[in-house]
Formats: C-alpha cells, structure tokens, sequence
C-alpha cells in the first residue's frame, strides 16, 4: 500500500491515521516513511514528525525519528521501537503525528509505503533474561530517571547506555525512550550488583511529556480509533500499575520551536501527577521557573514530589559545560520497587554532586528526614553537607520563601535554624550566588494544628 499526503499548518498537534490490512499468514510489516523537505530553508533541524503503529491489539511500533530504512514489525526481531510479537492479521492502524512545521507556511509532502510478506524470520529471536542485583539493603542510592536510547530519539544504543552510567558509578539508570518500552527487556537484562537497570517510557503528548518509572507495559496516549487519551486518565493508570508519573521538563520551551515540550495540560497542574522533573539536563533559567513551580504547588497543597533528569540522548550532553542533576534516594534497598517507593515518598534530594542531609526535630522531640511529617509547632532544621564548595550558600525555604541562609567556608560540615514560626512545608537549597542551584531537598511537612 502506498499512500501521499500533504502536511500545513492545519495539520499541527493532530494525527494523520491511515488504515491497512494485514492478511492472515503474515510474518513482517514494513513501514516506510519518507517527506520533504528535511531541513526547510533557515533551519538546520527537522520538522517534528514521528510514527505510530497499532495492530488490533494495541500498540506495536513508536517512532520518534523515522528513517529512510524504514522499520520492520515482526515477532523476532523488530526495529528499533518495535516490541517482538506474532503478527495478528486484521485491521491496523499507522498514525502520522504533526508535533511541529518549523515553516507553517510551506507544506511538507510525504510519502507512506507499508508492505506485508508471509516469508519466513531466518533471525533467531532473542531471549533477554532480567539481570540480578544483590541486596544491599537501607541506604542512600545515586541514579538518573531520564534517558534515551535509539529505541526513540537517542544516538546510544541500549548497551552502550548502560555502560555510560557504570563509567560514571551511578547506583542506579532509567531508560525513558518516547513513546515504546521496546528496549526494556533488554536494559533490565544489563542490570548487575554494581548497576540497577530501571524500566520507563516517556509519554510524549502535544501538550506535554511525562515520564513513567517503573512501568511494565506499554502506556499509550492514543487509542487505535485516534481518540487522545485524558492525560488523567493515563497518570491514574500509570500509578494503578505501581510505577511513578512525573511531569518532565515542565518549564521548557514550547511551540514554535518543540511542541510538547513545555506543560500546558490545564488539568494536570499538577493534577493527579506524583513527581515534577524541576532540574532536566544542565540547570538553565528554565528549571528554575521548574522549581518556582514546584514551591507554588506544594503551596496549594499538593504533595508532589521534585526529581532530575539528564534527559540524555548522547554523550555529548554530560561532557560540556553545564551541570546535570542525580536523585539522590534513600531507599530500603536496590530495588527497582524500592526506588520508585522511596522516590514517590520524597525521600529524596537532587545534587550535582554535593551531599546534603536534611533532618528537623520538633519542639515535642519528634524527628523527621525529608519526606516525613512533623507536628505543626515550632521545630529546629539541621542540614549535613559534604563536597560543597566555598563561597556556596546553604538556605532555608519556608513555604517558598527564603527563611534562613548561610554561606559554606568549609568543604564539610553541619548546620541548625531554627523554626519558630508555624510553617506547612521547608526544604533546603545549596546555591552559588552567580551560578545557580547546586542542590536541593524535597521538603519536611508539617501537619496538624497548631
């Protein structure tokens, strides 16, 4: 089957479904996707195109960047994006998703070519066995929960992925490819006692992207009929299965120049939501209105948590200038379970490289780690900080608001305020004056009456 189109401005944040028939006897379905032109004139990057293949079933194949080889769906061994699975025969359906025209003006031609065959596989399929981690029980543990592969719009493959975070001794990696969980099989088997491999996927809509940590399953935003899904919807489904739903990059540039890339879902601010990525790749002005939004929430009342992301997609990202961000999580143990809990608890604080510890004890001795909750009465906040360097300020949040700061002269060392004033949440900041954020805790709660 061969199908042309032209894409306008029209066409921006829709889906183009075509449908075809995959007969009975079927082991491989081809799709080619090709349009013009690449690089409209004045820009030296691509329109936003990408695919999506539903078989009766559900989803089949997400492509983020389609390629001029096109993609192979078969139940041995599919592209990239692809997950192994017998072909069913019936009605399938592949969707052209616009996320963004960099010249509105001038259409984008495109040609979409889909081919069957009942020859058989010769490839063998390849069998991924979960890898195993040892115990090491309760602890502090160092990982990223943002990355990419060439499962989606990455330039690693997942092998050589998961050898970057060992180079850099994490404790734990994320694989968060757009739109498939088709390289999860393969990155849980890569997990060893000094690395755990965590399964996610990046829910990529055109209003936003989220990332689910922990996932099992393929959670799509669209249904084969191309209705979109509630993004409610989703988020609930997502912590239904136990993993953890973020919003990532919630501050991030919008259209014209990535749509989808900034938060504009109205009924997820922050929604049902359990996280907000408030630090993704290298800290720039934009993750700080992140994590001014991050202090408006918790000041309405939601009990979202902050995480980081690298967002990586090449090496390149984490070897110029700039910091990225690790969580940093105390967990009952290496665990994927473990750390997704741990994480939605807000046990947690995100460092480029610093060490902090954040404890608050209450004025009727109840003492809390961040993440706990404290009676609401007066209480004393006590901060551990270690590979911090001089001219840094350790400060105090209250309720979003600065309460308490102190420059650092010492690489290590420790330090009290004290709260005297009723307050419903705090948090602590490691900050250079002209730099930025170096480190941050998600926040102590305080609850009841006073």
């Amino acid at each position: 089957m061969n199908h042309r189109g032209r894409l306008t401005s029209d066409d921006m944040r829709r889906l183009k479904p075509l449908h075809f028939d995959v007969p009975e006897g079927t082991t491989q379905v081809h799709v080619q996707f090709d349009y013009t032109p690449l690089h409209p004139a004045g820009h030296q990057h691509r329109h936003q195109l990408s695919l999506m293949v539903f078989d009766p079933d559900g989803p089949r194949l997400g492509i983020s960047r389609p390629g001029k080889e096109g993609a192979y769906i078969n139940a041995v061994r599919p592209s990239p994006g692809g997950v192994p699975a017998p072909i069913k025969p019936g009605i399938w359906t592949v969707f052209v998703l616009v996320y963004r025209l960099l010249t509105p003006s001038e259409p984008v031609d495109y040609t979409l070519q889909i081919t069957t065959t009942s020859d058989e596989i010769s490839a063998e399929p390849v069998v991924w066995q979960p890898g195993a981690v040892r115990s090491r029980g309760p602890g502090w543990y160092r990982g990223d929960l943002h990355a990419h592969s060439i499962h989606s719009d990455g330039s690693m493959t997942i092998a050589e992925l998961v050898r970057f975070w060992r180079e850099r001794e994490v404790d734990f990696m994320t694989l968060s490819d757009h739109d498939t969980i088709s390289g999860l099989a393969e990155v849980r088997s890569l997990a060893a006692d000094d690395l755990l491999t965590l399964g996610g996927m990046e829910i990529s809509t055109f209003l936003g992207h989220a990332v689910a940590v922990g996932v099992e399953e393929w959670f799509d935003w669209r249904t084969a009929d191309g209705r979109q899904i509630p993004v409610p919807e989703i988020a609930q489904a997502v912590i239904d299965g136990g993993a953890l739903f973020t919003i990532a990059h919630p501050r991030d540039e919008g259209e014209p120049w990535c749509c989808g890339c900034r938060w504009l879902h109205e009924d997820m601010m922050p929604g049902n939501a359990l996280a907000v990525e408030i630090w993704n790749g290298v800290w720039a002005e934009r993750n700080e209105e992140a994590l001014r939004l991050f202090y408006s929430w918790l000041n309405r009342g939601h009990r979202i948590v902050a995480t980081s992301g690298t967002d990586l997609h090449r090496r390149s990202q984490m070897e110029g200038p700039g910091r990225t961000a690790l969580n940093v999580v105390f967990a009952e143990d290496l665990t994927e379970k473990a750390i997704v809990a741990a994480v939605k608890a807000g046990r947690s604080y995100l460092s480029s490289g610093p060490e902090l510890g954040f404890t608050a004890t209450s004025a009727s001795g109840v003492t809390a780690m961040v993440g706990d909750r404290l009676p609401l009465e007066p209480a004393t906040v006590e901060v551990c900080y270690d590979a911090v360097e001089a001219g840094q300020l350790l400060r105090l949040i209250v309720d979003g608001m600065p309460y308490a700061e102190t420059p650092v002269h010492d690489v290590s060392g420790q330090l009290r305020w004290p709260l005297s004033k009723p307050a419903r949440w705090c948090t602590v900041e490691l900050r250079h004056p002209d730099e930025g954020l170096f480190a941050v805790t998600n926040p102590i709660w305080f609850e009841g009456e006073a």
